[in-house]
């Protein structure tokens, strides 16, 4: 049985970097005693696999893995949840129906695309150096969108990126940097704010969204 779940990390879970997070969900789960099936060699461990890489220190709010397990319900995902160290969360998940289009694609060919925010530390609200770069990257087909939006209360600027599991967020920074708007990583806020199904008008005023992989797709339905 193949689940399709999403989690968030925030804190200094933050700072635990994307090869160890299986070990994070493996033992968490072994705690909630998930009936995970188990890979195949010398030294089985739970199956699981995660979406594109984050970079240490970067919070994330719906990231997507999957797990094979022998049996599944949402009671045994909340006690999953509970036994995740702090900082980790699991946002969502479902069963991925046996037979379903596109059922043995990876799951990085799920996803399309991530969402991100980003704010300079110090500034009240974007600035137009901010905002021109990420426009340059915009036009250069680099990204998909630039639009404002906010990280809580604070003014931000989203971006669309796709293919995620090729373009991650050093894409963002780097023009930063070497355009002087910033020195380093330090200088800036940045959250993914999902990994998921590219999607049209999912706002108003937004051309370009995306959709976590934390529900089914209506091709699931």
């Amino acid at each position: 049985m193949r689940l399709r779940l999403t989690y968030s990390k925030r804190g200094r879970a933050c700072f635990i970097p994307h090869i160890a997070i299986p070990s994070v969900f493996a033992r968490s789960g072994a705690r909630a005693s998930v009936p995970f099936q188990l890979s195949e060699g010398f030294t089985p461990r739970p199956r699981i696999s995660l979406g594109p890489e984050l970079p240490v220190g970067i919070p994330a709010l719906s990231e997507p893995f999957e797990a094979w397990v022998h049996s599944f319900d949402q009671e045994m995902l909340r006690r999953w949840d509970e036994c995740l160290p702090p900082g980790f969360s699991l946002t969502g998940g479902y069963e991925v129906p046996e037979g379903s289009p596109g059922e043995a694609r990876a799951l990085s060919k799920h996803c399309e695309a991530a969402s991100c925010l980003l704010a300079i530390r110090g500034e009240t609200s974007p600035s137009p150096r901010l905002a021109a770069c990420l426009e340059g990257l915009r036009d250069a087909g680099e990204i998909l969108s630039v639009t404002s939006a906010f990280m809580g209360d604070r003014p931000c600027l989203r971006c669309i990126v796709e293919t995620p599991s090729k373009r991650g967020p050093t894409l963002l920074v780097k023009p930063l940097v070497e355009e002087g708007i910033v020195e380093g990583w330090g200088d800036i806020l940045l959250v993914r704010e999902a990994v998921g199904r590219l999607v049209r008008g999912a706002a108003e005023g937004a051309e370009y969204g995306v959709v976590p992989l934390s529900s089914p797709t209506d091709e699931h339905r």
